[in-house]
């Protein structure tokens, strides 16, 4: 290549017209909220110059500049997801699957950022100023439903960590979160660019104030229902490696047993083990295993523990709750499984190439909503992916849950910040549903969040550990709980009549 040859590359790389620079500057800005760098502050301004460029570009400009962005940010976000396709599909498979992954996201990046520029060309700013972020929140709510519904690397959970932040999800939902973050971008890059006059400048600005302001104020005016009698709880983190889950379950259910031996003192009511500790088949016979029951008995505590089960001819993914001296037995079966892993419609052609003990794609999902009862306080239990889906884990507390557990097995992903994300969605779960929630991970991150969402204890990554805690029961009713996702339904129908009144007007 020459040198005038490159100065022109360089140009149509580096020019004003450029995909490049916008995408790419979005991108590295936002990256460090995440783990592990957790400087959730960035994501407050790293989406401005996606914004900008995507106001301002030809259609397929904007539309190539989100794609692009929505790439990079993905590869970044989701390369934990490498620890298991590297290990247990052939290379060519692994980098199709990770290379489908981030297009199939980075489509709905694409759309937002086309979608901003066909919206602008309406040349209504204040339309434009609210329209952007609907725009973001209800990109975000379509990718969290249906079959692949697949909400990591959120933009919303990079502000985990502040707490006071999170009681706009008790009144908005987690889709608060997006939204204002969204729209302080979009109303800074419409009143430097001088887009907005100062009226509709200030009438912005009183809305955002206005948003924020509720979120902070309307939570903190519930009232909080405290607990005195106190619910010790064992949580035990096994750190059981990939290779034995695959093999013989009968030495797992051995160790956990000997862990809970070792970790059960005097008082405790409850020991929570993680997702899939145990092979059940009520086929044979519907009952916990001898040793458990065993075990239980002896100590005299209630052990909550997830299991697979076999009934009839399906296999579920479930939580199910032992008490001494209690015979009925309540099984929660995972309503929210995880797409090729869990649910596949061709199971069996899955299973063909990936010839592994995990039965991929095999399961059913459940569709009942369990509540289980300690010392007469109701409390439950999800598995593992469910936690990123407030509108399944808010029916939880909707039916009276006083502290829900999340149970999970996230072993598959070494030390990587896949454990820290998914961590940290239970924080946000937390929030939005006004009550306690505690993963308890096999291989870390344990860890425990209250009913705002501050975070009370976490075990190490990848270390043997039990933590025997009193878990907060302190729970207040929140708005989110009441009425579910109507924020986004609410954007959305905003959306649909700003755009369908201003097509009319401009084209009659």
């Amino acid at each position: 290549m020459s040198i005038i040859q490159a100065k022109q590359f360089m140009k149509r790389v580096l020019g004003a017209d450029s995909i490049i620079i916008p995408a790419l500057l979005s991108a590295l800005l936002l990256i460090p909220a995440y783990p592990p760098f957790e400087q959730g502050y960035l994501a407050w301004v790293a989406l401005i110059p996606l914004i900008t460029y995507s106001l301002k570009a030809k259609p397929v400009q904007a539309l190539k500049a989100g794609l692009l962005f929505g790439i990079l940010f993905h590869l970044y976000v989701n390369f934990y997801l490498t620890h298991v396709l590297f290990t247990y599909l052939s290379w060519p498979l692994a980098i199709l699957a990770m290379i489908l992954l981030v297009l199939y996201i980075g489509l709905y990046h694409g759309l937002f950022a086309l979608t901003v520029n066909l919206v602008n060309r309406f040349n209504k700013p204040l339309f434009t100023a609210f329209a952007v972020p609907a725009t973001w929140l209800l990109i975000e709510y379509l990718r969290s439903i249906g079959f692949l519904g697949y909400n990591v690397g959120y933009l919303g959970y990079s502000q985990w960590q502040y707490h006071n932040l999170l009681n706009l999800a008790a009144l908005y939902g987690y889709w608060g979160l997006p939204f204002i973050i969204i729209l302080f971008q979009t109303i800074t890059v419409l009143a430097v660019s001088k887009v907005l006059q100062e009226n509709k400048l200030a009438a912005a600005t009183a809305i955002f104030i206005l948003l924020v302001a509720s979120g902070f104020i309307l939570p903190s005016m519930a009232t909080v229902e405290k607990e005195d009698d106190l619910i010790w709880t064992t949580l035990i983190q096994g750190n059981i490696q990939p290779t034995l889950i695959t093999g013989d379950r009968a030495e797992i259910k051995a160790l956990y047993l000997d862990l809970t031996k070792q970790a059960v003192a005097s008082g405790t009511d409850l020991v929570v083990w993680p997702e899939t500790v145990i092979d059940l088949n009520f086929n044979q016979r519907k009952d916990h295993p001898g040793e458990l029951t065993k075990t239980a008995d002896e100590l005299d505590v209630a052990i909550l523990y997830g299991a697979r089960i076999r009934e009839n001819d399906k296999l579920y993914n479930s939580i199910t709750l032992y008490k001494p001296g209690f015979e009925e037995l309540l099984v929660y079966n995972k309503v929210r499984l995880v797409p090729f892993v869990e649910y596949f419609p061709a199971e069996e052609i899955l299973n063909s190439v990936i010839n592994l003990d995990l039965l991929l794609g095999s399961y059913s999902e459940g569709s009942d909503i369990t509540l289980f009862e300690i010392k007469n306080k109701p409390l439950a239990g999800i598995i593992c992916f469910e936690s990123y889906f407030g509108n399944h884990t808010r029916l939880f507390a909707v039916k009276g849950a006083h502290h829900l557990y999340v149970l999970t097995n996230d072993a598959w992903f070494g030390r990587s910040i896949g454990l820290d994300q998914h961590a940290q969605a239970a924080a946000i779960r937390a929030a939005e549903m006004g009550i306690g929630v505690t993963q308890v991970a096999n291989s870390g991150i344990t860890i425990s969040f209250d009913y705002q969402g501050r975070e009370m204890f976490r075990s190490a990554k990848q270390e043997r550990e039990t933590l025997t805690a009193s878990l907060d029961l302190a729970r207040r009713d929140t708005f989110y709980n009441r009425y579910g996702d109507y924020f986004p339904a609410f954007w959305a129908i905003f959306l649909m009549i700003g755009i369908a009144l201003l097509a009319y007007r401009k084209f009659t």
